[in-house]
Order: structure tokens, then sequence, then C-alpha cells
């Protein structure tokens, strides 16, 4: 070839083409499913973390095989989209800047997805020759094209003047092919790896905010819990001791106080469960129990719940059930929860059934009551904190079934709600599986969907390392590697 070629590719499913190569890419493959081959290959490489060393090794090969002075592999810059060098060998530092060797056309002509070999460099027109100074006889510009755009480019720097058939030029193009997948595939990769990161440092930084919220509440809380508490034992003391000597008006405004002051110490209560739920101090209630000695204690508490409505509470155990890990007060107290609903929510003589049975590796249990079932349109919305059914009432805090919630996710189970029940079509039920089995975590503080899962720590970055910052990857070691033959600052 006695001037310089310009071969021009697009990346549709038939490889079109125009210059000198009119057969099949990689001689007898078909142009499409030399795509998928090469696309196939670099999701491997990819998959299997080999990225960088595919990368390098493909690098010196092309070098090495082409008997080449040297080369350089650039990627995009992002936003400009401009070349930076980030791999070397045997180059001057005065050929590792595309824009200021070759004519701006011929450049944008590259990064389209153009092969562009020139055969006599210091003739060529579109070539800058007071840069090149008899440092190079021939050139060759390959495109990393991928699937969507070229990745990168790589050039190939021949001292002597350097003859390629179009046979060669094919499969050089190929391999160049292969660079630009691996790229993009990486890319791709590291742009998850960001945006995860990115999502769970916005996680983090949430749950911080809410820990600290929930802080602040807790302490005004108990600050105002003692002189609450010391109004209504007053309050209770008066109406009991003098209730006879006040006037009628007197009396029922004393126990309207009173039942506020029964609702404001329910919702303190509350606060202070859900913050020390939330902080995981209640790991520390933790300790070897039976199910059945916890089903008895919330049972005889929710017979004396239920007997003022004059509702039936009955229980199905199937025994025998396991000894666990767990806190006795906290399940104790979800039980109850769930009873003190039912028993909100369902009619004089009405019925709430409770269920426990052992379901392989879990304890689960069950509360159902005949009540009025919940609305579909806020059935996704009970676990809520501070969401009541009736804003207007003036029953409950809001936050029964989301402290529920809590101590479900710190004994690592689940719970759920049907409304209406299936089998009744009527009335609601709330069930929740505990694990047989329960390891707590070593770590001080920190509760099942809070802070105490493993953290994940960022990627590290070298600045010294384009091709790692562009692949996502530390060198080797997490060591930087710097230099011509090497990785460009």
């Amino acid at each position: 070839m006695s001037e310089g070629y310009i071969r021009s590719y697009t990346l549709l499913p038939t490889l079109h083409r125009r210059g000198f190569a009119k057969k099949a890419s990689l001689k007898g493959v078909p142009g499409a499913m030399r795509h998928r081959l090469i696309r196939e290959i670099a999701n491997t490489v990819v998959a299997a973390g080999g990225k960088r060393s595919v990368l390098e090794g493909l690098f010196h090969s092309m070098i090495r095989g082409t008997e080449a002075t040297g080369g350089a592999l650039f990627t995009l810059e992002e936003g400009s989209g401009r070349p930076r060098a980030a791999l070397s060998s045997g180059l001057p530092m005065s050929l590792l800047d595309l824009s200021e060797i070759l004519q701006d056309k011929v450049l944008d002509q590259a990064l389209k997805g153009r092969s562009i070999f020139f055969w006599e460099a210091a003739t060529d027109p579109r070539i800058k020759k007071e840069k090149l100074m008899g440092k190079a006889s021939s050139l060759l510009l390959l495109p990393l094209r991928a699937q969507r755009g070229t990745q990168g480019l790589m050039l190939l720097v021949f001292e002597d003047k350097k003859k390629f058939n179009a046979e060669d030029l094919d499969f050089l193009d190929a391999l160049a092919e292969l660079g630009g997948n691996i790229l993009e595939r990486a890319a791709q990769e590291d742009r998850i790896t960001r945006e995860a990161m990115r999502a769970r440092l916005d996680l983090e930084r949430a749950r911080r905010e809410r820990r600290q919220f929930l802080d602040f509440l807790s302490t005004v809380a108990h600050d105002l819990k003692s002189p609450l508490a010391a109004e209504q034992f007053f309050l209770k003391m008066l109406l009991r001791k003098a209730s006879d000597r006040l006037e009628t008006r007197l009396v029922d405004g004393i126990r309207r106080s009173i039942r506020r002051l029964d609702l404001m110490m329910d919702m303190i209560t509350s606060l202070l469960d859900l913050s020390r739920l939330e902080s995981g101090h209640a790991w520390q209630e933790f300790k070897p129990v039976w199910w059945e000695e916890i089903l008895g204690a919330a049972l005889e508490t929710a017979h004396e719940l239920a007997a003022p409505k004059g509702i039936q509470v009955t229980a199905e155990i199937k025994r025998p059930l396991p000894e666990v890990l767990a806190s006795d007060v906290r399940l104790q107290q979800l039980i109850l929860n769930l009873v003190t609903n039912s028993v909100r929510h369902t009619p004089k003589k009405g019925t709430i059934h409770l269920v426990a049975r052992r379901v392989g590796d879990q304890v689960m249990v069950s509360v159902e009551d005949d009540g009025e079932g919940i609305p579909p349109h806020i059935l996704p919305r009970v676990f809520d904190e501070f969401f009541k059914g009736d804003p207007e009432s003036q029953e409950g805090t809001g936050l029964g079934l989301a402290i529920c919630k809590r101590i479900v996710a710190m004994h690592g189970g689940r719970i759920w709600v049907e409304s209406p029940v299936p089998e009744t079509g009527k009335g609601t039920r709330v069930t929740f599986a505990i694990p047989v089995g329960l390891s707590c975590p070593l770590q001080e503080g920190g509760a099942p969907g809070s802070d105490w899962e493993t953290r994940v720590s960022p990627s590290i970055s070298c600045k010294e390392d384009p091709l790692g910052e562009y692949l996502g990857e530390a060198p080797s070691n997490s060591e930087s590697a710097c230099g011509h033959d090497g990785f460009l600052a």
C-alpha cells in the first residue's frame, strides 16, 4: 500500500464495510457472528474478573505480534470523550497525545469507529509531521469498538514502513473490537457498582438521621414520662379517694384527663420501645426461653384485655414447641400488641383466636379476630410508624404494629397481615414466623434491618492508574504503578 488507508465499519447485525476487505471477517465467519462471539468472549472475561490482565495481554501481544516499535491504548474521558493514554509501551511522551499527532478530522473518524492505517507517515497530510520527527514511518490506529460505540483507541507505531494485507488488518481490527467490548462491559459494571455504593451511602445516611431523630424523641419522651406519671398517679388517687365529695362535672373532667394521660403514657412508652429496638439495646434481653412459657404469660394478659368487652380469647397451641434464644419480654409484647389491636377492632362478644405451631425450622404464631377487618386501601400501610386507619380515633398511638415489625425483625423473622381472613371472609389475621435457630451478631448494638448488616467498604481508586480507574479496578495488590512502559498518570 502506497497511501494511507481508512476503513469504515458500522455496528449492525450485518457488517457493512468499504475498502479493501470484501471477504467475510475472520475468514469465513459471518460478520454478525463475529460480533456475537467477541461480545461473548468479553462477557466471559469480565465475569471472570480478568478484564485488566486480558487487556494488558491483548495490548502487548498486538505490539509483539505486529513487530511494532511501540504502542499506546487510549480510553475516553467522561464528558469530553477525549482520548487519554492508559497504557503505553516503547513510545516517547510526545506520541501520547493524539490531538498533537493527527489532524482533528482524522481523529474524529477514528472515534466514530474507523480503522486508519498510515503506511507512509512522513508524507501523509493527515499527520502533523513536526511531532513525528523521524520517530515513526508507519502508524496503525484501531478503534476499540463495542455495541454502544467506540470505547477507546489503540495506536501501533512502526519505525520502518510496514505492510499489511487485508486479512491481517481484518484480524487486528477484530482483536481491537474484543478490547472495546471488554472496556464497555467493564464500564457498565463500574457504573452499577458506583450507583449501588451511592444508594448504600444514602441509605446509611438516612438511617443515621433516623437514629438521631429517634434519640431526640427518646430523650423528650423520657423527660416527659416522670412528671406525667406523677400527674397521672395524683389524678387517679384523687378520683379514688374524693370522687364522692366532688361535683359530677369535676369527676368527669378528671376522668377525661386520666384518659388523655393514659394515651400520652402509651405514646411515650411506644417511643421509648421504638428507640430501644432501633438502637439495638434490646439484644441485651436475649436468653434461652421456652415458647410455651411466652405464650402462657401472653394469654393470661390477653384474657384481661379482652374481658371488659366480653370478647372470648381462645388458643390452639400445637405442642411441643422448642426452646429459642430470644427476648421473652419482646415476644410477649409482640403478641399483646396484636391482641390489643384485635380487641380494639372486634365488637363486644366477639372472638379472638391465637394459634401457635412449629412449621419446619420456624415457629408460626397467628392472632385472628372476627372484627371489622382492614380496608384494602390502607392494608399496605399498617406497619408504618404513626399510621392509624382512623386518624380521628383517640385510641392507639399508630406505633403498635410498627413495633411488632421491629420485634420480629430483631428475631430474624417475618410478619404479614391478611384481611379479610381467607377461610371466613371477615376479620383480620396477623401472622409472624420466628426461626427456631437464631444467631446474635457479635458486634455491639444493631438490629436486623438497621445498621448491623455487613458493611461494604468503598472501592479504592488509584488516580495514578487511568486504566484501573476506567475499569473500576485498583492495580495488583492495591499498589499504583506508573511509567512510560506501564500505566500513565
